[in-house]
């Protein structure tokens, strides 16, 4: 039976970060590029066009990974991200926009790897990791958490009370959102304390990831 990768959870949220990712090129961000506006909308048009060819070649997924147009995503986002470069580095730009293209070239540069695994819910479509909490802090009745996965680090606001630091805890890079004044890059999948080390990849068959999958599902259906 033909894979129906037009209903695929993986390439519908790839998608969505390619609508996200040409809308975030079209505002301004204060910071010099090395490419122009009209040359960084091509490029996230680009991406488009590559996941829009993928979404409809009907085949297996694995088979999608080693395909042209996986090719020509991956030369795409890899040519986005030296462009943006200059603009992820910045203190001074906004920071909701940054965080927006974080995600975008995230989602579409791990899009290999998540074909190469089991498709599940639209949680499948993006990156379940385990981090280690750095730092908490209390904001209202939130806690602004940063995390870590062993490289890098990101902002992850939450309502579960008893996050502390050092804690290896699950986590999903959903699009980022503003949170009580603060910018979310991800969420909590529950308050389990993980064995994982920092920057391992889980699958939704590890993790209770259905909040996660009903966010996404959200997302695309008002995008």
């Amino acid at each position: 039976m033909t894979h129906d990768t037009s209903k695929d959870p993986r390439i519908l949220v790839a998608h969505h970060a390619c609508a996200r990712l040409q809308r975030a090129a079209q505002q301004k961000s204060g910071v010099k590029l090395s490419v122009s506006k009209e040359k960084l909308v091509e490029l996230a048009s680009s991406a488009d066009s590559a996941v829009m060819t993928l979404m409809y070649m009907y085949q297996e997924p694995r088979d999608l990974v080693g395909s042209d147009p996986m090719s020509d995503l991956q030369g795409t986002t890899g040519a986005l991200t030296e462009a943006l470069e200059p603009l992820l580095a910045s203190e001074s730009a906004p920071a909701l926009l940054k965080a927006n293209f974080a995600w975008c070239l995230r989602t579409l540069s791990g899009l290999p790897s998540r074909l190469d695994g089991p498709a599940g819910s639209m949680a499948a479509g993006v990156d379940l990791v385990a981090v280690q909490v750095r730092n908490v802090t209390m904001i209202g009745t939130l806690w602004r958490t940063r995390v870590s996965d062993g490289e890098t680090e990101y902002t992850v606001v939450t309502n579960i009370p008893g996050v502390r630091v050092g804690d290896v805890m699950a986590v999903a890079f959903l699009p980022p959102r503003e949170v009580g004044g603060e910018i979310s890059e991800a969420m909590f999948l529950g308050d389990e304390k993980r064995g994982e080390s920092p920057g391992s990849h889980l699958t939704a068959e590890q993790i209770d990831a259905r909040e996660a999958a009903a966010i996404m599902h959200e997302e695309l259906e008002h995008r």
